[in-house]
């Protein structure tokens, strides 16, 4: 079995759990906002933890959201620039872009996780949660968009090989 082809479904493996994931968060997400907001004007008397857990729980969700938007491949203004370009500046663009994704994201995961070793020991007031758990966000993420940005890559040059095969 070649290279890319594990890499594809490893890829999709990795897919599925992570749209699991993000599908959870999001019950979570409005079932938290449900009982801030049920607290707040139905009993009269407000929570604190479930504020700060929606704040951990929504950074979790919106940068596995962005990672599942990566494993897409496209990117809107550079996908509608590649289509008017034409299929081989196209090409060179969509690489570019993933290189360029690639890049940030393995800045994202170096520098998060400086950040969130250097705060590991910080608990959040009023849930007491360890920070490290929220701050470990952008190096997991930057780790998996930076997986999914050289599948992308990968995709990209298999795409254009099965092309030239073909003529």
């Amino acid at each position: 079995m070649n290279y890319i082809l594990r890499m594809q479904r490893l890829g999709d493996r990795l897919k599925r759990l992570l749209v699991l994931i993000v599908s959870l968060q999001g019950l979570v997400l409005v079932l938290l906002i449900g009982i801030a907001v049920f607290f707040r004007y139905a009993v009269g008397r407000a929570l604190s933890w479930p504020e700060e857990v929606l704040g951990f729980v929504f950074i979790w969700f919106t940068l596995l959201g962005v990672v599942l938007l990566t494993e897409s491949g496209e990117h809107i203004e550079f996908s509608f620039l590649a289509n008017v370009l034409g299929p081989g500046i196209g090409k060179v663009l969509a690489v570019f872009t993933q290189i360029l994704i690639a890049l940030f994201s393995g800045l994202m995961a170096y520098y998060g996780y400086t950040y969130a070793v250097m705060f590991r020991f910080e608990s959040s007031p009023a849930a007491g949660i360890n920070i490290l758990w929220l701050n470990l966000s952008l190096p997991v993420c930057g780790v998996l968009i930076l997986f999914y940005a050289h599948l992308n890559i990968l995709r990209l040059f298999a795409a254009s090989r099965n092309r030239t095969n073909r003529k």
